[in-house]
């Protein structure tokens, strides 16, 4: 074959290709963009430094810190505290202690011994040791000890003097309406100040939830407590003698309602029995008379004595019965307490037009009730 030829067989357009199924074609794309080193990389904040600062048997001051941490890895024991970081300090001055205790044995704790020689933990039922040793203060010192207060307790005094003042206007304003309350049973109490001091105390337990039973006890209970404290553990048998039995002739002689202060009269004491038989009666009478019906003025107010009857109801109970007989607004199905054909407009004196739920049309109707429905 000759040189040309040979190219025109080279310069013949190709019309058909044919690929052999041995090879693989695949596309490799390239980076056009050189890529830059990250600076965040090359930063690094400083370490927190955290760890034991004080070791065992090392001694420290209150304040010192102890344990630096990120999370309780290390308890807090005896006469340390922890603050919102993790971080453990002594409240005494003393020795560091590591140990497990026993209720929680994964647990590892820190304290501080108030004596080199003493390991904690201390025994489940013996008492912690205290720390003795203090100087009594004289002269000066003393006085600026005793009127030393922080800048929260300083900007604070002037406000609590104030409610200090009021409360002890309040509570002498108090016994002595309870003196003139007692000047009526001169007879039967022997001492009206100790009886006004007692009403003014159970008063103060009974404004706070306790039931008067509780609170006789824990009047009781308090007196007798400042009693031994005033007499710095000398023999006070004969005093709470007298006491106990003032309290047992007063507290079967005469008590108070404490429901309203201002109208709070005394009564004579009544019996258990007798309290369940009269308050029986009321609500029978509550009722057999007042319920399920639309009241008038006239016999709301008969309704809140006999509910408001001295030493016969709880507080809770009176709440309960006013609820019930006095609700802020009557029911719908109460008779009376709905008038359908009334003029919107201009309605009669006496009716106060609402809208109701009408169960049956499943909608909205206006009608007019009774202002009586109405507690206020």
């Amino acid at each position: 074959m000759s040189f040309y030829s040979s190219v025109s067989e080279l310069l013949r357009p190709v019309t058909q290709f044919k690929f052999s199924s041995l090879v693989n074609v695949s596309q490799v794309r390239n980076a056009t963009k050189r890529v830059s080193g990250s600076r965040t990389n090359k930063n690094d904040s400083a370490g927190r430094r955290l760890g034991p600062k004080a070791y065992e048997n090392t001694f420290v001051k209150p304040g010192q810190i102890i344990m630096r941490q990120r999370g309780t890895k290390i308890h807090p024991g005896e006469n340390v505290g922890i603050g919102i970081d993790h971080t453990i300090y002594a409240l005494e001055p003393g020795y560091v202690k590591f140990y497990y205790n026993p209720f929680h044995p994964y647990r590892k704790y820190v304290g501080i011994s108030l004596k080199k020689d003493l390991d904690l933990p201390t025994p489940h039922f013996e008492p912690r040791t205290r720390r003795f040793g203090y100087v009594e203060l004289t002269g000066l010192d003393a006085t600026k000890e005793e009127t030393r207060m922080s800048r929260k307790e300083f900007l604070a005094t002037p406000k609590l003097k104030a409610l200090q003042e009021e409360e002890s206007a309040f509570a002498h304003k108090t016994i002595e309406y309870f003196k003139e309350q007692l000047s009526e049973y001169k007879d039967t109490v022997e001492d009206e100040n100790m009886g006004a001091e007692r009403l003014f105390k159970i008063y103060q337990l009974v404004t706070v939830g306790q039931p008067l039973e509780q609170a006789q006890i824990q009047a009781t209970f308090d007196y007798l407590w400042d009693l031994k404290l005033a007499h710095n553990g000398a023999d006070i048998s004969t005093q709470r003698e007298k006491y106990l039995n003032f309290v047992e002739k007063f507290d079967n002689t005469v008590s108070v309602d404490f429901s309203n202060l201002q109208d709070a009269k005394l009564f004579a004491y009544i019996t258990p029995q007798a309290r369940s038989a009269k308050k029986q009666e009321i609500t029978n009478k509550l009722e057999t008379s007042y319920s399920n019906k639309v009241l008038k003025a006239s016999e709301k107010s008969e309704v809140m004595n006999l509910i408001k009857s001295p030493g016969i109801f709880s507080q809770k109970e009176q709440t309960d019965l006013t609820d019930t007989f006095l609700p802020k607004v009557l029911p719908l199905d109460v008779p009376g307490s709905i008038i359908e054909d009334v003029d919107t407009k201009k309605p009669p004196k006496g009716v106060v037009i609402t809208r109701v739920y009408d169960a049956e049309t499943k909608t909205l109707k206006v009608v007019g009730r009774p202002k009586e429905v109405y507690s206020n």
